[in-house]
């Protein structure tokens, strides 16, 4: 006997029967329309890109550990995109003459990473991806933590369920510069802040002793710069050009009346090697699961690897996996109805007359614009085809036997309250709004 194929998709991806596309399209649909009432554009790029655009600035642990690599039959290297920024610069340095800018632009794209799944980790995910090309200044920077606290916003979040930290990687270079650290020992302790929150402090300063080198001196001022950041910032502010940003930021922030959502946090770095300014992550701040569910930045010199040119950019990406996980533990998921308003049920019966007519019914509907199932099996009990409806969330359903035949009517029930009422087929048709 052949063996059966096992039903369960690959390790790490998932299938979405109807009830979770739900749920997946009430998420998009918030994401595009926020994102629509900004000014930004939709775009989307390929599955499979370069390997080189990956290589070139993601980040030793993406590239290494995560990346689905492999050579085409054209013997070229080639690799599914884990994440949308090279992709969107690459095609920005395309069209780098042509388009105009500001570059308001934003994408919903199907990613893949080879990680250890997890509880708000898989290795095939969607994300939210939006981005701003051509604003030399912090007002981008701005305007993108603006769209996404709308979004939180749009989802039904409110001050005390989510915060977006920031910090600033080229004050954090200018920091180590005052610290004496070289370009690897930066390397280092860059990879130990992003996973700061996940460690006790012991390991983390094992960290810096063993792999950074770093001094006993040099290990107290990074932990009282971490434990109270802000007097450093503004001593640096006189000759760093990353500090001046955060300090706007910040104050932009408080002009926006937006302290409750925004903070300032020292050890966000964020791993990837392309971002130079201002970076933040956006934190779920329920006990239950208290972790990052979005990430971005300024990243000013991703376009150079494409083409000569300079282009600013600022931007950051939403997973849907952590943000379903933030709504489901704030209790911000909707009962989503079902998208089908109308049940045609058909007339027990071998006449061909009731089907004839259960389908000119259901037509007559979707002219109307309303969505209309259509019963297709002859011989089947009216409760059975009531309680099928009932259980698909359908609200109406629409019945045609023998009286309704004859006369031209339609009765008409509503499986909400239980109601029904019998009138003329156009009546039904005119008092559909």
């Amino acid at each position: 006997m052949k063996e059966k194929l096992q039903t369960q998709p690959y390790k790490g991806a998932r299938d979405f029967y109807p009830e979770d596309m739900k749920i997946r399209n009430f998420i998009f649909d918030t994401w595009k329309k926020v994102c629509k009432s900004y000014g930004y554009e939709e775009y989307d790029g390929p599955f499979i890109e370069s390997f080189d655009i990956f290589a070139a600035k993601s980040g030793e642990e993406l590239v290494n550990e995560q990346l689905y690599s492999f050579e085409d039959k054209g013997k070229r290297k080639v690799a599914i995109r884990p994440e949308m920024t090279p992709t969107l610069a690459r095609m920005v340095a395309e069209k780098f003459n042509e388009l105009l800018r500001p570059i308001r632009w934003f994408s919903i794209p199907n990613l893949w990473r080879y990680e250890k799944p997890q509880r708000g980790r898989s290795r095939e995910f969607y994300q939210l991806n939006v981005d701003v090309f051509g604003i030399e200044g912090v007002e981008a920077d701005l305007e993108v933590i603006l769209t996404a606290i709308d979004i939180f916003k749009a989802f039904g979040a409110k001050e005390g369920m989510f915060e977006i930290r920031v910090n600033n990687r080229r004050l954090a270079d200018d920091f180590y510069k005052k610290l004496g650290l070289d370009k690897d020992q930066k390397k280092v302790v860059n990879k130990a802040l992003d996973k700061k929150s996940k460690i006790i402090q012991e390991e983390f300063d094992k960290w810096l002793i063993d792999d950074a080198k770093m001094s006993s001196e040099q290990i107290k001022l990074l932990n009282d710069f971490l434990a109270d950041p802000l007097p450093v910032v503004k001593e640096l502010s006189k000759d760093s050009q990353g500090a001046r940003e955060l300090l706007s930021l910040i104050d932009m922030v408080k002009t926006q009346k937006l302290e409750g959502f925004v903070k300032y946090d020292p050890s966000i770095i964020r791993g990837l090697d392309y971002y130079t300014g201002n970076v933040f992550e956006i934190y779920d701040l329920n006990p239950k699961n208290i972790r990052a569910m979005a990430g971005g930045g300024r990243y000013d010199d991703l376009v150079t690897i494409f083409k000569g040119e300079r282009l600013t950019g600022t931007g950051y990406a939403m997973g849907d996996i952590t943000l379903k996980d933030f709504l489901e533990s704030w209790d911000l998921l909707p009962k989503i109805e079902s998208e089908c308003e109308y049940l045609i049920t058909l007339w027990p019966s071998q006449d061909n007359r009731y089907l004839e007519k259960t389908l000119e019914i259901s037509s007559l509907i979707r002219e109307k614009g309303k969505n209309a199932q259509t019963w297709l099996e002859p011989n089947t009990k009216l409760e059975k085809q009531l309680k099928f409806a009932d259980k698909k969330g359908i609200k109406y359903a629409i019945i045609v036997g023998e009286n309704e035949l004859s006369s031209g009517n339609v009765t008409l029930k509503n499986l909400i309250d239980k109601s029904q009422e019998t009138k003329p087929l156009e009546k039904l048709l005119s008092d559909i709004k």
